[in-house]
């Protein structure tokens, strides 16, 4: 569908709402990892907590996210920090990238009765390839890669056009952002469930 969107130059509203499906779908799944969390770890604070998967929003720091996970999995922090501490791994400032934070803004943001409108864009995207000795580590200066590579450049960088959908106004792609987000929950699921 993604590609028939791009040939067509046109988002049928199916489409939006298959992304937004998706999205939440990804989004709930996380959400029953962190009731799951709070059952078995958690302290509620009132009656009626409301317990829901904690991410860090892209202005916050590790601080601020312990926080947040107190107030989403009350009790959690205090039981178990070893299991705070591999959710701080999903976050932006962990070691799996951005993709939580969006998914999770771009979810909120949908959830309030309007598809965020998607819109065909095109892009001038760099390739960067290289070799690696087996076993080794190179260190990259990805300002200094002069495209096209040569004699003495372990890397080649190459500019290449492509068009794809992004969610409008956000700079995320959407094809990007869900390539990204469905084997990363599936991870976390199964991470979350081991403990």
């Amino acid at each position: 569908m993604h590609a028939h969107c791009l040939t067509e130059r046109l988002i049928p509203p199916a489409f939006l709402i298959d992304v937004k499906n998706l999205m939440e779908n990804l989004r709930s799944a996380l959400d029953y990892c962190a009731v799951a969390l709070f059952s078995a770890y958690g302290r509620p604070q009132s009656r009626t907590p409301k317990i829901y998967f904690p991410y860090a929003r892209h202005d916050s720091d590790k601080r601020t996210f312990r926080k947040t996970v107190e107030r989403s999995i009350p009790g959690l922090l205090a039981s178990r920090p070893d299991i705070v501490d591999r959710l701080e791994t999903y976050q932006h400032f962990g070691n799996t990238g951005d993709w939580l934070s969006t998914l999770a803004e771009l979810t909120n943001e949908n959830k309030h009765l309007r598809l965020t409108p998607q819109v065909v864009k095109q892009y001038t995207a760099v390739v960067i390839s290289g070799t690696v000795p087996q076993g080794g580590t190179v260190e990259i200066d990805l300002k200094r890669i002069p495209l096209g590579g040569g004699p003495g450049h372990p890397f080649h960088a190459a500019a290449d056009v492509w068009t794809g959908l992004e969610f409008d106004g956000s700079g995320v792609l959407v094809l990007l952002l869900l390539e990204q987000a469905v084997p990363q929950v599936r991870r976390v699921v199964e991470e979350l469930a081991g403990l």
